[in-house]
């Protein structure tokens, strides 16, 4: 059923472009962006199971990084799936297309969009741990910080450079900048390695206490 939602707002928001703009690049945007909103939902069940964090045993750690690899991998299947809807979208509603190497760059900018968002997930699932706050705090977090950092710099740089909204508009405008380093190491590595840290503590701490 999530994964349903998750395809029919993306094609939602490509039938509501094409009604003004069916131009192959106005409309991929909106898609991802919208399906974006739930790709970090499954990033939280993959790290955190339908009842909560498995309890930590010997190994644990392989069980995680293949469940990172298997949501990434989910990640990129959706950002293909949202190409297609937009691709679809823009030929029944005769819109214009770019050249094949933007159309390589776009693809390439929606991949990058959803593993950041599933990266997200996963990182907000292992420091949470409660899927259903670590679900509300996928939305909650990067919007309230892109808010509030869009109140700070009206011109719109602190939020291209530090929220993955704001890298997203550059990645889906085939305009990648140096900022997507900034956006994944904050938003996708810190989170993910002190997440698996902190999960792992429990574990290594239990011969102390035997």
């Amino acid at each position: 059923m999530l994964a349903a939602a998750t395809l029919l707002l993306g094609a939602g928001a490509a039938w509501l472009t094409t009604r003004s703009t069916p131009n192959f690049r106005e409309v991929l945007e909106p898609v991802q962006l919208a399906m974006s909103v739930l790709v970090p939902f499954f990033g939280v069940l993959a790290v955190t199971g339908l009842h909560g964090p498995p309890a930590p045993r010997p190994g644990s750690e392989w069980r995680l990084a293949a469940r990172l690899v298997v949501a990434v991998g989910l990640a990129v299947g959706f950002a293909l799936a949202g190409v297609l809807i937009a691709a679809v979208a823009t030929g029944l509603a005769g819109g214009g297309w770019p050249p094949a190497s933007r159309i390589a760059a776009l693809v390439a900018g929606a991949v990058l969009v959803q593993v950041i968002a599933q990266l997200v997930g996963t990182g907000c699932g292992l420091l949470v741990r409660r899927p259903g706050v670590a679900m509300a705090a996928t939305i909650v977090v990067p919007m309230g910080v892109t808010v509030l950092l869009g109140a700070i710099d009206s011109g719109g740089g602190l939020v291209r450079w530090l929220t993955p909204y704001g890298n997203a508009q550059a990645l889906l405008g085939g305009e990648p900048t140096a900022a997507l380093g900034v956006v994944v190491l904050l938003w996708c590595v810190i989170p993910n390695v002190v997440g698996a840290i902190s999960r792992a503590r429990p574990h290594r701490a239990a011969p102390d206490r035997a």
